[in-house]
């Protein structure tokens, strides 16, 4: 088999030598390697959890082939309400940040997936462009009335970009740079993408989160980097931008989305409060990341003592990437999961990876829910809204919640 991965020698922001292991989540497969029951089941590649003792950077131990992660992918943006929600929130305050008299800003969004979130700029009267390597999802856009490159951005696509489009005026990156190996690349290539008074908007988890609530999960091959706010503003002043504001942002359980420019501005109250907080909590410490390894070590007993009760098998909701290091790491498998049911239908039919439980549609799974005593909810971070939807096809059964903290019944 050929091998889709290697081992760094150096963080992959500051090249220091200095880097340590901080966890080990074992060797599992690639998230998002959902197979087909006939198929070969994916190879598995280390999780391990490092951190730069010279920039702070927490990242992953390995490098997975891009290629191999990214040229088909299963998430689509607009099977999630929350998501769809937050993407007119996320406009208003992106579109906020530009002069009034432009008449139609052009905006560029990396990773633009479906263009659930550019669809609200073209609603605005803005003139947009996604650029995303999954073929099938960037297709599935163009076919949607959203102009997206089916490509890996790059410095030299950017350069391209701007000889046949212009500069832009916003350019976003929602959920991506934390997946990116050729960061500096990326970083470059957003900078060359701007007018000189543009804005740039980067989204990405909450390391502070990660600490806090135990958010492991989130820890898997497609996550390079684990940001703070201290880290991410280091990046991009290496490359001559600068933070000036932040907002929270819902996805994933706890995002931040900063606001940065080619310019120094004065940054905002809430910048300067998160700035103070992260110092507060020593969230950029390495001691920090260390306690944090045992308490998750702690947390995957406690949720299998939960599962594996009554050794009866359950449902479990929500195949997403991140339930698969969830599973992985607690050994929850087929022998305890009998289906988990998940609504994006690019996902029917398959399996599971390293866990092997079969996915099924909602349609299918939500005939399974009235004779069952407990579901898994592996999508948590949607728990409001899943709960709601099983309690209205009457499953009055009970719900283990695994995360955010320890795990409970409601």
């Amino acid at each position: 088999m050929i091998k889709i991965y290697e081992t760094i020698a150096n963080c992959r922001i500051c090249s220091s030598k200095n880097i340590q292991e901080v966890l080990d989540l074992g060797d599992q497969p690639p998230a998002n390697s959902l197979y087909k029951a006939n198929n070969t089941s994916p190879p598995n590649v280390p999780l391990r959890l490092m951190y730069c003792n010279d920039c702070s950077t927490v990242q992953l131990g390995e490098n997975v082939d891009p290629e191999y992660l990214f040229s088909q992918y299963l998430w689509v943006t607009g099977t999630s309400n929350k998501a769809i929600e937050y993407s007119h929130e996320f406009a208003r305050k992106a579109l906020s940040q530009i002069d009034e008299k432009i008449i139609k800003p052009f905006i560029v969004e990396i990773a633009s997936n479906d263009g659930t979130f550019l669809k609200r700029f073209i609603e605005s009267g803005s003139k947009v462009l996604g650029v995303d390597p999954a073929k099938n999802i960037a297709e599935h856009a163009n076919n949607n009335g959203i102009p997206t490159n089916a490509n890996f951005f790059t410095e030299e696509l950017a350069e391209q970009i701007v000889s046949e489009e212009g500069e832009v005026d916003i350019t976003i990156a929602r959920n991506v740079i934390p997946h990116v190996k050729e960061i500096h690349s990326v970083i470059k290539g957003m900078k060359s993408l701007l007018k000189d008074e543009g804005t740039g908007i980067i989204e990405f988890h909450n390391a502070g989160l990660i600490l806090e609530d135990l958010h492991y999960d989130y820890i898997y091959h497609e996550h390079l980097f684990y940001f703070t706010l201290k880290t991410i503003t280091g990046l991009l002043n290496k490359h001559n931008m600068y933070v000036y504001d932040i907002m929270k942002s819902p996805i994933s359980g706890g995002s931040w989305v900063v606001y940065f420019s080619k310019i120094e501005k004065t940054k905002s109250q809430p910048l300067l409060e998160v700035e103070k907080l992260e110092e507060e909590n020593n969230l950029n410490t390495f001691q920090r990341w260390i306690s944090f390894s045992d308490l998750v070590k702690q947390h995957a007993e406690c949720l299998k003592e939960v599962v594996f009760q009554n050794d009866e098998r359950i449902l479990a909701y929500g195949a997403s990437a991140r339930s698969s290091t969830l599973l992985n790491f607690c050994g929850i498998t087929s022998e305890h999961i009998s289906i988990v049911i998940d609504k994006n239908p690019l996902k029917d039919g398959l399996i599971t990876a390293g866990s092997n439980i079969p996915i099924v549609s909602f349609e299918e799974g939500i005939k399974n829910v009235n004779n069952q005593k407990r579901i898994l909810l592996l999508a948590w971070n949607f728990q409001d809204e899943i709960v709601k939807e099983l309690r209205e096809f009457d499953f009055i059964g009970e719900f283990i919640i695994p995360l955010p903290g320890n795990p409970y019944i409601l």
